[in-house]
């Protein structure tokens, strides 16, 4: 994946590590806040579950990712809606003992790499305006501000990365 980190497609047996993430206040936060419920006990098999399927309808996911052998989160392609529009989101939750490493964005770039080897053209990343550490990553990737959505009933930030062609139009 990079000189750093490895990946590796989300089998049936890796609970444990979405287990990680769904138990993590800090990802909980900015993944399930206010008004939404926090990630509850079936949340990880579900969220697995999810990724797995992915991989086998499209070909490509979320990945695990891994730092000389321990966990360091989630991250990769995947097929989402916005504002009922299909679009292809990069996508990235590292675990907090991994923060400030530069690990997200590394992710975040091999899935760049991997959307262009895809023939994607295009790819989004959305988060809470308030999240300041993931509108880095994304800035630091190359992506622009594209506009403000609703996403699971709270605002969001869309950023966006056209692989051809110029940028969209702003909203």
């Amino acid at each position: 994946m990079t000189d750093r980190l490895e990946r590796r497609a989300p089998e049936p047996g890796d609970e444990q590590h979405y287990r990680e993430l769904t138990e993590s206040p800090e990802i909980d936060a900015w993944l399930r806040p206010p008004p939404l419920e926090p990630f509850g006990p079936g949340d990880a098999a579900a969220w697995l579950e999810a990724d797995v399927a992915h991989w086998e309808e499209y070909g490509f996911g979320p990945w695990l990712v891994f730092r000389d052998g321990g966990f360091v989160g989630r991250a990769g392609l995947r097929w989402t809606q916005v504002e009922g529009v299909p679009e292809v989101e990069l996508a990235w939750a590292v675990l907090p003992r991994w923060w400030g490493r530069g690990f997200a964005t590394e992710a975040a770039l091999a899935g760049v790499a991997l959307a262009r080897e895809r023939g994607i053209d295009r790819l989004i990343a959305m988060t809470l305006p308030t999240n300041a550490a993931s509108r880095r990553v994304m800035e630091k990737i190359g992506m622009r501000f594209y506009g403000d959505i609703v996403h699971a009933g709270l605002p969001h930030v869309v950023y966006e990365l056209p692989l051809v062609g110029a940028l969209t139009n702003a909203r």
